[in-house]
């Protein structure tokens, strides 16, 4: 009996709950929450290690900024 090794697939890098998918106007948000997160990176000092919270804070931001 021949046994057929399991063909793996390419792994896809994960995407958090608010990463917009790839259209126009997903990557217009994703670059104004980049640059917002660089601006608080920049207002921080550029003080290394914090990207994640950064990029969330611009998230939260531009969200609130949008709804009202």
């Amino acid at each position: 009996m021949m046994i057929k090794e399991a063909v793996l697939q390419p792994a896809t890098p994960a995407m958090s709950a608010g990463t917009p998918k790839a259209t126009p106007n997903g990557a217009k948000a994703q670059d104004r929450i980049a640059r917002r997160a660089y601006e608080l990176y920049e207002r921080r000092g550029r003080q290394d290690g914090l990207a994640l919270e950064d990029w969330l804070q611009a998230e939260r931001q531009l969200a609130g900024a949008s709804s009202q």
